[in-house]
């Protein structure tokens, strides 16, 4: 038996349709494969760009952090310099103000010096006026013992003390009693006529020349004013006599 050609057209349509389904099939697999090699592809293509853009981010990161270190650095730099320079301008102030100090105080040091020795002279000085004043506090205190002297040495400075009276206004017989009360008292009393050109004191003085001799001076002013009833001065006279010299101006009114 002999096939039909429908039969045979069928049989070779029935053959072609798997055919077709594998080939397209085929392509479907294909192209899935492709596709889904391109969409690996892009995944790892935007894998890869993410990664490059977080490695452009860091390294503009870093980038500006070099940039501010940098900055800081410059600026750090450049204050570093000025303040090099302000302390250089500080030390060299310094150094001036020392450089003062140091002639201040070799100023002070001389004026210490100076004043140290003006110090020392005026301490002798002092000592030297200490012991003269000692020296003249003694002399004076023995002569002071010698006018304070006993009534016994008070009488024999009387008797070797040289007495001149000059009156004035005065009556004979007063005198003639001042001359014997004298007398009486241990002086030796001489009424010598008054030089040319000799003047009297105004009222009834008494003169004496030497400290030693002024008891005898006083004992006179007693003595003088016990008689005429009035004032008598005591004086220490000026002119060249010796020490045991007395005058006396009796002046009446």
């Amino acid at each position: 038996m002999t096939d039909h050609p429908l039969h045979e057209k069928g049989a070779k349509n029935g053959n072609a349709f798997p055919l077709m389904i594998a080939l397209t099939a085929l392509v479907l697999a294909v192209t899935s494969g492709v596709v889904n090699y391109r969409q690996n592809n892009l995944a790892n293509l935007e894998s890869s760009l993410r990664d490059t853009r977080d490695q452009l981010q860091l390294a503009k990161n870093d980038i500006t952090d070099i940039k501010m270190k940098t900055i800081k650095q410059l600026v750090d730099a450049d204050f570093a310099v000025k303040n090099q320079q302000h302390v250089k301008h500080e030390n060299q102030q310094l150094r001036d103000d020392l450089a003062d100090a140091r002639a201040r105080v070799t100023e002070l040091e001389a004026q210490i010096r100076s004043m140290d020795r003006k110090l020392v002279s005026a301490i002798s000085r002092l000592k030297a006026n200490n012991k003269l004043a000692s020296a003249k506090k003694a002399a004076s205190a023995k002569a002071h013992a010698k006018t304070t002297s006993t009534p016994a040495s008070l009488d024999s400075l009387i008797a070797t003390s040289d007495l001149d009276v000059y009156v004035q206004r005065i009556a004979r017989p007063l005198q003639q009693d001042i001359g014997a009360t004298l007398s009486q008292r241990g002086f030796k009393p001489k009424f010598p006529v008054r030089p040319a050109g000799m003047g009297l004191s105004r009222t009834t003085t008494v003169f004496y020349y030497q400290a030693r001799y002024k008891p005898v001076a006083n004992k006179l002013v007693k003595i003088l004013s016990d008689i005429t009833k009035d004032d008598v001065l005591l004086k220490k006279g000026a002119s060249p006599y010796p020490g045991n010299k007395i005058i006396v101006h009796i002046i009446g009114n």
